[in-house]
């Protein structure tokens, strides 16, 4: 049996651990994206000609927290209907 050197590229596990760590997301962040689509939808922050794209993104957003079990169904954030203005 001979010893032979390889010239194999060796993986640098720190900085790939170091990277793992930085791309972490969580049900909740995922969470509060949606809030903040809410939030931003209701205060007027979007084009007419952006709703299709940002609809879609937080429908996709809703029904994957949904099918992880992070929000049921009537859980879900939903848009809450604007309070009537009172009269005088």
């Amino acid at each position: 049996m001979s010893d032979q050197v390889t010239d194999a590229p060796v993986a640098d596990t720190t900085t790939d651990t170091s990277a793992q760590q930085q791309a972490q997301l969580q049900l909740s962040d995922i969470l509060l994206a949606a809030q903040i689509i809410q939030l931003a939808s209701s205060r007027g922050a979007f084009k007419v000609e952006e709703f299709t794209q940002i609809g879609g993104t937080y429908e996709r957003l809703v029904n994957f927290l949904q099918a992880s079990g992070a929000i049921t169904p009537a859980a879900a954030p939903t848009e809450t209907p604007a309070e009537p203005v009172q009269g005088n």
